[in-house]
């Protein structure tokens, strides 16, 4: 029944408030305490479930700070070389930046948009101060993960996997949670599991993730609490902590995540049985036991601008992610020709849990239109 479809725009993204948010935050705001409180814990507990994000997760204000987070627990030297693929958002390399290291940029697979690891070998050969991988599951697109563990027992290097869009994804099978790296995930406005600002990263061991939750709020140690000293700072750490208030809708939204993954998951399948025989270029996994968790649906497509305003003129709305972080002032080096012809050619695709199957067809539909 699509074909004259959309009487409003096609949004790209709407995200959606469990109802039961609102029982919660009031039994925050009712219980005399907001900040980092039980409520936190709570949802770290949750958290750990090994479908979710495992390990052992401390809760943080966004993604950035679990970047952020990671390279300083994780030891990673001032002054030392973070490579960092060149198809990311800005905050990818800035969190390196900001820890006083150089970045390397390497360069992407066209075919998943995630870091080419022969990218990261050439680099790695050559130069010697690379203490650090950050490898991001672009779009929820699982990276290779075993390759990233060959590379990182071989070179001696900290892999710190960037999973703000990768709630939910699984790779060869089985769950991010299984990964050994540290995992750093986005609860943003826009993400799958979203509580406005916020994140979390995953620890392999409880003594990182002790440290890391002592780091998040100023590094304050609160052991050796007495009347005369209520507590200690032996280590200087950051404002980085989530509150209960945010804690307690993202336990709301935990409840309705499973119905939400297999939503997005019907949805990709929709779309890519639709766009299958076009002349659209499907950014997918590499692997047939590789899940995205659904965060964007990249195509590629020849005279992307026209088609996007074509697309808008129908009422579809799209977006790009990303520009390739050569664009900006990073006085980062290395050549990365297929992320430069990527970031020229990629649209992102309408995907939230309340676009309906007809929507879906008349967007390819126009998209085929468009590209013929």
């Amino acid at each position: 029944m699509h074909p004259f479809l959309p009487v409003n725009k096609i949004r790209m993204y709407r995200p959606q408030v469990e109802p039961p948010s609102l029982e919660r935050v009031r039994q925050v705001l009712e219980s005399g305490w907001i900040g980092l409180g039980p409520v936190t814990r709570q949802f770290e507990r949750e958290l750990a479930r090994s479908e979710l994000v495992g390990k052992h997760p401390v809760a943080v204000n966004s993604g950035t700070a679990a970047l952020h987070l990671a390279l300083v627990v994780a030891g990673v030297p001032k002054g030392s070389a973070v490579i960092v693929p060149a198809n990311t958002f800005v905050a990818t390399a800035a969190v390196a930046l900001q820890h006083q290291c150089r970045v390397i940029l390497a360069d992407i697979e066209r075919t998943t948009g995630n870091i080419d690891l022969d990218s990261v070998r050439k680099i790695l050969g050559t130069e010697p101060d690379v203490s650090a991988v950050i490898a991001v599951h672009y779009s929820g697109i699982p990276c290779d993960v075993a390759g990233l563990n060959e590379i990182s027992n071989k070179h001696g290097v900290t892999v710190i996997e960037d999973c703000a869009h990768a709630i939910g994804s699984m790779w060869q099978g089985l769950p991010m949670s299984e990964s050994p790296h540290i995992q750093a995930y986005s609860f943003h406005a826009t993400k799958v599991l979203a509580v406005g600002e916020g994140g979390c990263v995953t620890f392999p061991d409880a003594v990182s993730a002790e440290r890391a939750k002592r780091l998040r709020r100023f590094g304050i140690d609160m052991g050796s609490r007495s009347w005369s000293k209520p507590y200690d700072i032996p280590e200087l750490g950051f404002k980085y902590n989530m509150g209960d208030i945010a804690a307690a809708v993202g336990l709301a939204q935990l409840e309705g995540l499973p119905d939400k993954l297999k939503k997005r998951r019907s949805i990709m399948r929709r779309y890519r049985e639709r766009l299958a025989g076009s002349s659209v270029e499907l950014v997918r996994e590499a692997y047939d036991s590789d899940r995205s968790g659904g965060f964007a649906v990249p195509i590629l497509v020849k005279d992307r601008e026209r088609v996007r305003k074509q697309l808008d003129a129908a009422g579809v709305e799209s977006e790009i992610y990303f520009r390739p972080l050569s664009d900006f002032p990073l006085d980062a080096s290395c050549s990365t020709p297929v992320a430069e012809r990527f970031a020229r050619d990629v649209i992102c695709l309408p995907i939230h849990p309340l676009i309906s199957l007809d929507e879906i067809d008349y967007v390819c539909d126009r998209l085929s239109e468009c590209v013929a």
